[in-house]
């Protein structure tokens, strides 16, 4: 689970900047949309759209929109994850999925998107459909950090899902809050 605030995504731009460290990863850029998706379609991302809103429905939360922007995102590094898997640091599980990248899809979100905040919950498992959305949602309430972002104060989600050709799922879900009243983070860094 990763949340970035205004002052640390600026934080994080002046760091992008100046260097990059980590393994030598395969990475790819998709152009961002602002057409917001509603519905959701019966596929593994839209089964997940559909379990967390109603998690969050019991738990007294607005239900999510889907923004295509942030589900094309979404899609883009939960394919980085499956391409990349097991270059990750940690063991079995863990070595197939990481949040590398956050904080620059986090300020992408923010600059062509008008997002204030955003976080990430990223996840892996086998099996089904119907059994794979259970799996990673189950997981998500079962991490207290994963849990706070499906109840957080968001407005809309994007949810990308790669099941690879041995079934494993790899799903990456964001979060964000739509910020029409405030400045854009570019007009916001010019001031200083």
């Amino acid at each position: 689970m990763k949340v970035i605030s205004y002052h640390t995504l600026t934080t994080a731009a002046a760091a992008l900047l100046l260097a990059s460290c980590g393994p030598k990863l395969d990475s790819t850029t998709v152009l961002m949309s602002t057409v917001p998706v509603t519905k959701s379609d019966g596929s593994l991302a839209g089964t997940i759209h559909s379990q967390v809103n109603s998690y969050r429905q019991s738990k007294g939360r607005e239900v999510l929109q889907r923004h295509a922007g942030l589900d094309r995102m979404a899609q883009q590094h939960s394919e980085f994850m499956r391409r990349n898997r097991g270059k990750f640091s940690g063991k079995n599980a863990a070595a197939n999925i990481s949040h590398y990248g956050f904080e620059e899809r986090a300020l992408n979100a923010q600059r062509t998107m008008k997002m204030s905040n955003v976080a990430e919950n990223i996840a892996t498992c086998s099996g089904s459909h119907s059994s794979a959305a259970n799996t990673l949602v189950g997981a998500w309430k079962n991490s207290s950090s994963h849990d706070k972002n499906m109840r957080g104060k968001w407005s809309t989600t994007g949810i990308g899902v790669v099941v690879d050709k041995d079934g494993t799922v790899f799903a990456t879900q964001l979060f964000a809050t739509e910020s029409h009243s405030h400045m854009a983070l570019t007009d916001r860094m010019r001031q200083f």
